[in-house]
């Protein structure tokens, strides 16, 4: 066996987006791969019938989002072709895949009615509805060299990982199969997000954000729509997740209160046909219907929710105490009962309505994700995708235990430990999840992987703030970071130095990126425990923060519904920049220019400090043409080159022969 390398990030193989045939013993896929040569994470559908071998079922390098027409004698999928993506159909007795849609700004997602005559499509085109790209030969001067400029008047006006919302908005259309007539369902300046069929086929169900505030927030609602005159009526307010239809007209969904702003999670309502109301379905349950898992290797999601038996019980995944499981909840009594249990996560499934059998990608700590038929208590792993690599390196199965606070509360903590070859003792890393609303779970995490067999021991934990531990435990920080969770941060580290006595407890390094960027700045801004940090797409200044994010003014709710210009108190309080004086810690930040959510200024702020005063070593990595989640799924040379940076700054400064006077805990008066 070998040291596991950065670019061994390359060679790594995705499975998920699980799909089963409604009318034979077949699933389909997605499986994604990186091209090294075109720098580009590619895709292709994948197909395995009556339990054989998986084959290709398409010959593309960006095929996703495959759907079976509902009488199973094809699938439709979306082809990416310079950076757009469209529909294509795909006959499976044979025949060459055909393109059935020309939108200018490409398609986000499709469904099929229960006829397969026709499909209802989310897609972009500009205000003005044209069909059409225009023309570059026919625009005059003016109008080339004016095309880039943005004139903004809304305060959503853009997402991270979506970009500025102009010139093109996804819209609801559907598509005529049998001539490719386009009938566009929803205009300007309303988005769509997913569209789903009732069963009878007369309506369509979206998701959007409508009325007067609808550039207030991110969060949609549920409406309907008549295909037959376009009447839309708003069926649930903006929350809204997840969402199924049932044959009787009735519908389940998932909805999260935005006033809470994600430190709550999404429970599953039903809202019977005719209703005005819709009823909270099992209350009492206290974790997320939704998958929480954090990863830096994501597997293409599925649906987050299923029907068991239509409009009476559904299938669902559920984030609970790290991990993600598939349970079975019953509309009428709300009773929960989980079909999979294990230390892993499961970030897609599907049912076979042929033979009842459950289809799963299952991925473990030291197994990326596989596709996995699950039937009579029984795994049977149908992919092994990562065979290769793993014949070559050793992922190594994190300690997984419960470290107490000084509260008294149980804190989930995994501990990775280098190869025994390694000479004791070993430096430590500690890493800080993002979000904080999420968590760390037992799923395959290739930068722990990387900084363990390289030698270093990983700490990870889910402090206060992290989903699937109940809301009380979420919402704990909701008004203040830096406390609560640092407290709880903090009592993971001591548990593993006291569990593991090869951990060299005064030669630990910290990092973590957007809430963890934070968290790490927070902490070296308070503390000396540690002797190196990386500070990734961080949170630096809360006042900055409100005007330049995406969706930043809604802090505004943390800091007791006062914004800046009101009153700064909070944010100076609440900002690690308040506390960059303090830092004696060398610090790498990595940010990227195109982050909406954590936008470049908040890395330049904090790097001018550091680099101005002076006591400490600073280096800045900024990547151009990345969004927030470049570490999970940017492009692949850079992700490679943000984990050998990482690598070789703890490598620099967690040395056994440093400054002594770096070592151990020095709480400062900051604090």
């Amino acid at each position: 066996m070998r040291q596991l390398q950065a670019e061994d990030l390359t060679r790594l193989r995705i499975v998920g987006d699980v799909r089963t045939s409604p009318t034979e013993d077949r699933v389909v896929f997605v499986e994604q791969w990186i091209d090294t040569q075109l720098n580009a994470n590619c895709q292709r559908v994948r197909t395995i019938v009556k339990g054989a071998a998986p084959i290709d079922l398409t010959q593309g390098t960006s095929d996703t989002h495959p759907r079976f027409r509902p009488d199973g004698k094809a699938i439709a999928f979306l082809r990416r072709d310079d950076t757009l993506a469209q529909i294509w159909i795909l006959p499976l007795q044979g025949g060459e895949a055909y393109r059935v849609s020309h939108f200018p700004g490409g398609v986000d997602t499709f469904d099929w009615p229960p006829d397969g005559t026709h499909l209802a499509v989310v897609a972009r085109v500009d205000k003005n509805n044209n069909l059409e790209a225009p023309d570059p030969t026919r625009l005059t001067a003016r109008e080339r060299y004016t095309s880039h400029i943005k004139v903004i008047t809304e305060l959503l006006h853009k997402y991270d990982g979506d970009g500025y919302f102009d010139p093109y908005r996804p819209y609801l259309f559907t598509i005529d199969l049998a001539d490719n007539r386009c009938d566009q369902c929803t205009h300007y300046p309303y988005r769509v997000s997913e569209a789903r069929y009732t069963p009878d086929g007369r309506s369509i169900i979206f998701r959007s954000r409508r009325g007067s505030d609808y550039d207030r927030g991110p969060e949609e609602g549920l409406h309907s729509i008549e295909l037959e005159g376009h009447t839309i009526t708003e069926l649930v307010a903006p929350g809204a997740q997840a969402f199924l239809p049932a044959p009787d007209g009735a519908l389940v969904y998932t909805w999260q209160d935005p006033a809470e702003i994600g430190y709550d999670h999404a429970r599953l309502y039903f809202l019977p046909n005719g209703a005005s109301e819709a009823s909270l379905v099992a209350p009492s349950f206290d974790y997320p219907i939704s998958n929480e898992a954090l990863s830096d290797v994501l597997n293409p999601p599925g649906d987050v929710i299923t029907w068991d038996r239509s409009g009476q019980s559904v299938m669902c995944l559920v984030s609970m105490r790290g991990s993600v499981e598939i349970a079975h909840i019953s509309l009428a009594t709300g009773t929960v009962a989980k079909i999979t249990s294990g230390h892993h996560v499961i970030s897609s499934f599907s049912r076979s309505p042929v033979n009842n059998k459950l289809y799963a990608v299952i991925t473990s700590p030291s197994k990326p994700g596989e596709l996995f038929r699950l039937m009579d208590g029984e795994q049977t792993q149908l992919t092994d995708s990562n065979a290769a690599l793993a014949n070559e390196v050793a992922f190594i199965e994190p300690e997984y235990f419960q470290a107490t606070s000084a509260e008294g509360h149980s804190v989930d903590t995994w501990v990775y430990l280098p190869p025994k070859s390694y000479t004791e003792p070993v430096p430590a890393v500690l890493e800080i999840h993002g979000g904080p609303m999420a968590m760390y779970a037992h799923a395959f995490f290739f930068e722990f992987q990387l900084l363990a067999n390289q030698g270093f021991a990983v700490i990870a934990g889910n402090p206060r703030g992290s989903t699937g531990y109940g809301v009380a435990y979420c919402r704990a920080i909701f008004d203040r970071w830096g406390e609560l969770d640092w407290a709880d941060i903090e009592a993971s580290v001591d548990a593993a130095c006291q569990r593991f006595t090869m951990i060299d407890k005064g030669n630990l390094g910290i990092g973590g990126g957007s809430y963890g960027g934070y968290m790490t700045a927070w902490i070296v801004g308070h503390s000396h425990r540690y002797r190196a940090a990386v500070v990734g797409r961080p949170v630096i200044d809360w006042v900055s923060m409100v005007g330049s994010s995406d969706v930043g003014w809604d802090e505004a709710r943390r800091a007791g519904g006062k914004h800046p210009w009101e009153d700064d108190t909070w944010y100076r309080q609440q900002s690690p920049l308040t506390y960059a004086g303090a830092v004696r810690t060398p610090m790498l930040i990595e940010a990227q220019d195109g982050d909406l959510r954590c936008p470049i200024e908040q890395a330049m702020e904090y790097y001018s400090a550091l680099r101005y005063l002076d006591q400490a070593p600073v280096r800045l990595v900024r990547y151009p043409d990345e969004f927030h989640g470049m570490s999970r799924n940017g492009k692949p040379w850079n992700r490679v080159h943000r984990l050998d940076e990482i690598l070789q700054w703890y490598r620099q400064y967690l040395s056994i022969d440093d400054d002594p006077k770096l070592a151990g805990r020095d709480i400062l008066a900051a604090k």
